[in-house]
């Protein structure tokens, strides 16, 4: 009995020390929301969906002929599946890509092919001859440019300055330290207010006006990187070569009523982004990453 009255404290934090593990694995990672038909892995940029080709959908026949047959319906399914999850990509708060395709026939037949330029980066046949494929599409590059908004045009870099802030001078600099460098771009911690991840985040301030949207970026960052990277973890967002050494971090106190993929930041925050052109420009760039709850499935 005293062997176990020693033991038992022991095994308490052992227990305590594994399950503080596995909640901290399940916190980092990337921002995956997963789907019935694949997943889209918003901190990478790509929707991913599979595929199965079996040899009883030829029948019994080992011939090059058969093996190609079962590549092409696992091909087939795979692309079915992606061109599905991909319908369920929120575009902005008030739509998806699903709302873009009915009665738009051309959009539809892009995104097809689109699909079917989707790259293989596994495939594996099994001990019965069956293949399992997985295709995974960026949605940058020619998806962005395919799907993003109109209204998302070329802007010319930010070059006016007030004459009382200098651009050599920003108006406000890292708080920690003494370094004069300004922000190299944006962090927005929205974890906890049940955001979503978009195509087009709307970042506004407390009255509403908008801070970062469509009108603010530049189309060729927009399609080449994305408007905004994501991230599951705070850590994984300062890690993120799109915000740069030195990115301003604010966090977001609520969604807009709108939709839960704009985000709202306080008064001061977004005060303190119009303050300098050169924020203006790395707004201009994409050079901001949103930091979210993981996704629930779709």
């Amino acid at each position: 009995m005293k062997v176990k009255f020693i033991l038992r404290p022991f095994y308490q934090l052992f227990v305590l020390i594994v399950f503080s593990l596995a909640a901290s694995a399940m916190a980092d990672g990337p921002l995956v929301q997963q789907s019935g038909s694949g997943c889209i892995d918003w901190s990478a940029g790509t929707v991913r969906a599979k595929g199965i080709g079996t040899p009883a959908q030829i029948g019994d026949n080992a011939s090059p002929t058969a093996a190609s047959a079962i590549l092409d319906n696992a091909l087939q399914m795979a692309r079915a599946k992606l061109l599905d999850t991909v319908m369920t990509i929120r575009i902005d708060a008030g739509s998806r890509v699903a709302d873009r395709v009915r009665g738009n026939p051309d959009f539809l037949e892009g995104l097809r092919t689109l699909a079917g330029n989707a790259s293989v980066n596994r495939q594996e046949y099994l001990s019965d001859g069956t293949l399992e494929i997985e295709l995974t599409m960026n949605l940058t590059g020619g998806f962005g440019q395919f799907v993003l908004p109109e209204e998302i045009r070329q802007v010319e870099p930010v070059t006016t300055v007030n004459a009382a802030q200098k651009e050599t001078k920003p108006s406000f600099k890292e708080k920690e330290g003494n370094d004069s460098a300004p922000y190299t771009g944006l962090i927005v911690d929205a974890v906890g207010i049940g955001a979503l991840p978009a195509l087009v985040p709307v970042i506004v301030d407390e009255s509403g006006e908008v801070v970062f949207g469509p009108a603010f970026v530049s189309r060729e960052f927009a399609v080449s990187r994305g408007m905004s990277g994501f991230a599951a973890t705070l850590d994984d967002a300062r890690k993120d070569p799109r915000v740069g050494e030195r990115p301003l971090i604010v966090k977001a106190i609520r969604t807009r009523s709108t939709g839960k993929t704009d985000l709202v930041i306080p008064t001061t925050d977004a005060a303190r982004l119009r303050s300098s052109a050169i924020h203006l420009n790395f707004l201009k760039a994409c050079r901001v990453c949103i930091v979210l709850d993981k996704v629930q499935t779709q």
